[in-house]
């Protein structure tokens, strides 16, 4: 039997590696078997990719974008897709909409980061946690420093517009992200019931 494939996306201090831990443990206690993986990933463009983020150095836009595309193909191919053939339920901290938002909020035109991504498969289900950017940024300072993008409040508004803009086209299911975490697990366990 084919697993399932969801993808958790948001801001970060959105709240979604949380909710990804609660909806894993959720699932194990159902009897189901769960991976939980994430983006970008720890494989060798992955770690590119985190390095670039950290400010070690800098990367044109586009050729962070495909930096990106390239770590997920080899994320299907390495975990995704081999855990949804043996029945697994693959839950993925960011995925294709998290390129789609962040990068052309970044300045990249949409339809040119959509095409770079056609490869990857579509999630089964794909949730966005929808906070304010100021909510996000509050989150995070509680709990650690803010990089480069999350200081940048603008960027995460574009990041948050882009999301709500690409919702229909990415086939997202939204969820108030600004309520407490026991709610927002609720109403995400309510979709993933509906998938199984």
């Amino acid at each position: 039997m084919r697993g399932k494939f969801i993808s958790i996306e948001g801001l970060d201090g959105s709240g979604k590696s949380t909710q990804v831990r609660l909806l894993a443990s959720w699932l194990r206690h159902m009897g189901r078997q769960v991976v939980v993986t994430d983006e970008p990933t720890e494989g060798p463009v992955g770690r590119i990719i985190k390095l670039a983020l950290k400010g070690t150095f800098r990367l044109p836009v586009a050729a962070e974008a495909l930096l990106f595309a390239a770590d997920r193909l080899q994320h299907v191919e390495e975990v995704i897709a081999p855990a949804v053939a043996s029945g697994k339920i693959v839950i993925s901290d960011r995925y294709t909409a998290s390129s789609l938002a962040y990068q052309s909020a970044r300045g990249l035109p949409l339809r040119w980061v959509m095409m770079i991504n056609e490869m990857a498969p579509k999630p089964d289900l794909t949730i966005l946690i929808d906070v304010p950017p100021e909510v996000s940024a509050q989150r995070i300072n509680r709990s650690r420093r803010l990089d480069e993008f999350e200081r940048d409040l603008e960027l995460q508004k574009k990041v948050r517009q882009a999301y709500l803009d690409i919702v229909k086209a990415c086939k997202m299911k939204v969820i108030d992200g600004n309520r407490s975490i026991d709610e927002v697990q609720e109403d995400i366990r309510r979709l993933v019931k509906k998938l199984l």
